[in-house]
């Protein structure tokens, strides 16, 4: 059986590839010089968040798999949030805030997908699943079953870039184009909640208990970092 990519595959793939070259050569012409910033610079995360969430409270910031090393360092991220939080009936659940105040059409907001792969772990599932985030808003947040040779980790995840929640990395680069042809550079954030439970079933329950104890303690500018004008203007 030919390995060679069907013509429907290679004639889609060139299509969009043409389609976020052309893009980008439009908006880079244009050369934009606006910030679109969704954060206020002096925006402390750790303030914002609450450190009780429901049943689950605060215990530590380690027990999260990360970016590699050498990209943080490099300042990929201008503000990162790490939390490890415990409940006394529950299973944990680890919260990753990555925000980055400028996106230039690079991807800089870190996908799972590449993330825990590089970290040893096996993707079961990667499927979209809309959560509603209060206030009329439903984000299309992605939910992964990620599995290593000791752990079982599912987690659901979103990107925001701008007032868009692109669901592919094509879509975060035209996410970019159509900013910087508004005269705009973005920025954007990666939201990821996750836990280990014994099975999908239970861990998409808890993951949606979390996120609705945490939408409704959010401030007006925390609702903004993390769901952008929209997270506002429906609360």
């Amino acid at each position: 059986m030919s390995d060679a990519p069907s013509p429907l595959i290679s004639r889609r793939a060139m299509i969009v590839g043409g389609v976020c070259a052309a893009a980008s050569v439009i908006a880079n012409s244009r050369r934009p010089d606006e910030p679109l910033r969704m954060a206020p610079a002096n925006a402390d995360l750790k303030k914002l968040i609450p450190t009780k969430i429901g049943d689950w409270t605060f215990e530590s910031v380690g027990g999260l798999v990360l970016p590699p090393e050498d990209q943080l360092k490099a300042g990929v991220y201008s503000k990162l949030l790490t939390r490890y939080y415990g409940a006394p009936n529950s299973e944990p659940i680890m919260l990753l805030i990555a925000y980055s105040g400028q996106q230039d059409g690079m991807l800089q907001v870190h996908r799972p997908e590449v993330c825990y792969p590089a970290a040893g772990y096996q993707l079961d599932e990667n499927y979209i699943k809309p959560i509603d985030m209060g206030g009329g808003l439903t984000v299309p947040t992605h939910f992964i079953a990620a599995r290593s040779n000791t752990r079982h980790e599912q987690m659901i995840y979103w990107t925001r870039i701008g007032n868009a929640f692109p669901e592919r990395w094509y879509q975060q680069h035209l996410a970019v184009a159509e900013e910087n042809l508004k005269g705009r550079v973005p920025d954007g954030v990666l939201v990821r909640i996750s836990t280990a439970a014994p099975t999908d079933e239970r861990a998409m329950m808890l993951l949606e208990k979390f996120v609705n104890e945490l939408q409704t303690q959010l401030s007006p500018v925390a609702r903004r970092i993390l769901f952008g004008d929209a997270g506002v203007k429906k609360a």
